[in-house]
């Protein structure tokens, strides 16, 4: 079976990891897959949990303050796998998604980035596979209130991608780095995510920047429950960021304003 890394993050969130590695590691120990995390300035005892109670997962600190997609490039430079998984804390996995993933991309080598089914605590779907946005779309679903939202309901599932469904394989623009499996020789050319993202946008500007040479995939093989938080619309600073965010993927992307 082909190698795999999973690249892991704590920022103060054992709370989640607590959750997330009673299914995280049978399903690493069933594919022979090295997990890696950083610490990024947590305050609440993450390393000291992970090192405790999983010894096998081997844990770096980071103390300087760094974004998403910075903490796992340190992660994406110790690889030496085949496949690097780019996952959030506040998840829980199935026994076998990584070995299913990997399946799907040894028969696939075209495919640089795929991801599988993502669904809430309660099976509904979270439609994170993605179009190209705009800044319409973007203003829409952070800002306008769900009564005014409603008004523009089949635009933002087309933007969602709800209007294809989640059932079947497809190419996808954009996929979320909440979980993305990606060949590591891939993320190492073109040196993993750009960190001048500090928080949002920076997956959307990875698959791009794949999409150069591979393709982008939504594969629904297998799934991962997702704790979703929505951070960016319950506080001010990680809205900021979101915009923040989008406006450097626009200005290197390129601006469509409806």
């Amino acid at each position: 079976m082909s190698s795999i890394t999973i690249s892991l993050l704590s920022f103060s969130q054992k709370h989640h990891l607590e959750r997330l590695l009673p299914t995280l590691m049978p399903a690493a120990e069933r594919c022979g897959a090295t997990i890696l995390m950083v610490d990024n300035r947590s305050r609440d005892g993450s390393s000291e949990f992970v090192r405790t109670q999983y010894p096998s997962v081997q844990v770096v600190s980071n103390p300087l303050r760094t974004g998403y997609g910075g903490n796992h490039n340190i992660n994406m430079r110790r690889a030496d796998s085949d496949y690097f998984v780019i996952m959030n804390s506040d998840m829980t996995v199935q026994v076998d998604t990584f070995e299913k993933l990997a399946q799907f991309m040894d028969a696939n080598p075209d495919i640089g980035i795929c991801a599988p089914k993502i669904v809430n605590e309660d099976g509904t779907i979270q439609g994170l596979n993605k179009r190209i946005p705009t800044v319409f779309d973007l203003f829409a679903r952070k800002f306008l209130p769900p009564w005014i939202q409603r008004f523009f309901q089949r635009r933002l599932d087309a933007y969602e991608m709800r209007d294809i469904g989640y059932d079947h394989q497809y190419d996808s623009p954009l996929l979320s780095g909440a979980f993305m499996f990606c060949r590591t020789d891939l993320l190492k050319r073109l040196g993993g995510f750009d960190e001048s993202y500090f928080l949002y946008f920076e997956d959307y500007d990875l698959c791009r920047r794949v999409q150069k040479t591979h393709r982008t995939v939504y594969v629904p093989v297998t799934e991962v429950v997702h704790f979703w938080e929505r951070s960016a619309h319950k506080s001010h600073k990680y809205a900021l960021w979101f915009m923040e965010g989008a406006a450097r993927f626009f200005w290197r992307w390129g601006v469509k304003l409806a």
